[in-house]
């Protein structure tokens, strides 16, 4: 565990954390298969996609076993911010693509309305709340960064498609506003308004029933790994408060762009920008 400036975290005496053998995990797997007769029975079509699913996330999450053993034991600050750019960079295009949106025009801006959120939350959580002496740790740096960037991508998602359609089936609303004086901004803002209350609704509803509905990633996994449960709470609270906030912070920017990009000189929507 990380170091802090107030303690060393300890596993919870007498717990430890079960391994999961290779026999274990093929039979884990094994799981697949009446899952795909299943699908195949009711004929629900997405069977070539499970499949490819599947080997992407072994492959990938086999790779990622490996070198993120490397990189939190060379912990290196500018390896670890290098490797948090790269997650940026990866989940903008993400974004975009999946929001059938022009990606030449919009990659670039939305790096950034993710990268700057992330930064700020994600050092000020090692910085203020964990109070790590080296904030640039990997051990937090890399997983709280995944945690953050996986919630601020759907919800980026969700901002942009409910942004564009909004502007789109709303275009007679958004046109009378700008005959009537207001800005291409004051024209959009409703749009605005929607596309963040409702990208923003899963998180509000997960924090409301959270321990309830179910055990969160982040605490099942502290306790699965030997934590105190009491420390894997903390941990919990405080990581659902920074996904939001960054989630919402980067969903204001992200549409602050849309308003400024999505549009041409003339205040009209760019047919361009969308595909």
């Amino acid at each position: 565990m990380a170091t802090t400036r107030n303690q060393k975290h300890q596993p919870l005496s007498g717990m430890n954390a079960a391994n999961i053998s290779i026999s274990g995990i093929l039979l884990g797997l094994l799981l697949v298969v009446p899952t795909m007769v299943l699908v195949w029975q009711l004929r629900l079509g997405f069977n070539k996609k499970l499949g490819i699913a599947v080997l992407r996330m072994l492959v990938q999450l086999g790779f990622v076993a490996v070198y993120l053993k490397y990189i939190f034991l060379l912990n290196n600050p500018f390896v670890n911010v290098a490797y948090v750019l790269v997650m940026v960079l990866i989940a903008a295009f993400s974004a975009i693509r999946t929001s059938n949106l022009a990606i030449k025009k919009l990659w670039f801006p939305t790096f950034i309305c993710m990268l700057l959120p992330t930064l700020l939350t994600l050092l000020y959580f090692n910085w203020a709340i964990v109070q790590l002496d080296n904030i640039f740790q990997a051990e937090l740096l890399i997983p709280v960064a995944g945690l953050m960037l996986g919630n601020t991508l759907k919800s980026n998602i969700v901002s942009l498609k409910t942004f564009f359609n909004q502007a789109r089936k709303e275009n007679k609303t958004y046109q009378y506003l700008l005959a009537t004086g207001a800005t291409r901004q004051e024209a959009s803002r409703p749009f605005v308004k929607e596309a963040v209350r409702t990208a923003m609704a899963p998180n509000l509803a997960t924090m409301a029933t959270v321990g309830l509905v179910s055990l969160p990633g982040v605490m099942t996994g502290q306790i699965l790994g030997g934590s105190d449960p009491m420390l894997a709470v903390k941990y919990q609270i405080m990581v659902m408060i920074i996904i939001f906030f960054n989630s919402l912070l980067s969903n204001l920017l992200q549409l602050y762009t849309a308003v400024h990009k999505g549009f041409n000189k003339s205040d009209q929507l760019d047919k361009g920008i969308l595909k």
